[in-house]
């Protein structure tokens, strides 16, 4: 009798202890889980670009305010880190859900296309790059639906600024004009020098007569730059 309740006493303490290990175990496995994450993979550049190129700022009034300052901010950036990174990258990237002026997006995507053949030339005093830091940002209110945003950025040591005309658009931020206004870049060359280019009228590129002297000059620019 005695033997049989030894026996039965054994058996119990090693089907015991065997759960036991077993629980160690899978606890051990997923802590181990839990410690390895699986990471994502770096996005390249021209993919973060295109992140830039379709993102969409929209507002919940149908005109602007000082509530939407930070919105504005955001978009102000994020136009210029697209365009800025597109020079330096050397990509072909859309600018629609910026700019919906037809004339507007025809000067931009040509300057953006001159600017890069001056960049491979090393025709620039200033540095072009997808991520700028950014310094100062001034908003200055023109009318009721029409803001201007003064950007102040700096690339690897280089500064350089941006000035943006908005508006909002059925809701949705547009750019209806704009100015970098770099020494040498193509807007300074062809749109005028930063004491004189003004940044307050949103139909200056409706004016036809505006446009086509703004053209010509890309064209003996783009002469000029050759191959």
């Amino acid at each position: 009798m005695k033997k049989s309740t030894l026996v039965i006493a054994v058996l119990i303490f090693v089907v015991l202890t065997g759960c036991s290990q077993k629980e160690n175990h899978s606890t051990k496995e997923s802590i181990s889980n839990i410690e390895a994450p699986v990471e994502s993979p770096e996005k390249s550049e021209a993919e973060l670009l295109s992140e830039l190129a379709n993102q969409e700022f929209t507002l919940k009034a149908d005109q602007l305010g000082e509530d939407d300052h930070d919105t504005m901010e955001d978009f102000g950036k994020s136009f210029v880190n697209l365009y800025t990174g597109a020079v330096a990258n050397q990509e072909r990237v859309s600018f629609n859900n910026y700019i919906s002026k037809d004339k507007l997006l025809q000067f931009t995507n040509k300057m953006l296309e001159l600017e890069q053949r001056q960049v491979l030339k090393g025709g620039f005093s200033v540095t072009f790059g997808l991520s700028n830091e950014f310094q100062e940002v001034q908003f200055k209110r023109l009318d009721n639906n029409l803001y201007r945003l003064d950007l102040s950025f700096l690339n690897q040591g280089s500064g350089m600024s941006c000035k943006l005309l908005i508006q909002s658009v059925n809701k949705s931020l547009k750019i209806e004009d704009l100015y970098f206004g770099n020494k040498d870049g193509v807007d300074t060359m062809a749109t005028g020098h930063p004491a004189e280019r003004r940044l307050d009228n949103p139909e200056l590129w409706d004016d036809q007569e505006w446009v086509n002297g703004v053209m010509e000059k890309l064209d003996e620019y783009e002469t000029k730059l050759g191959d």
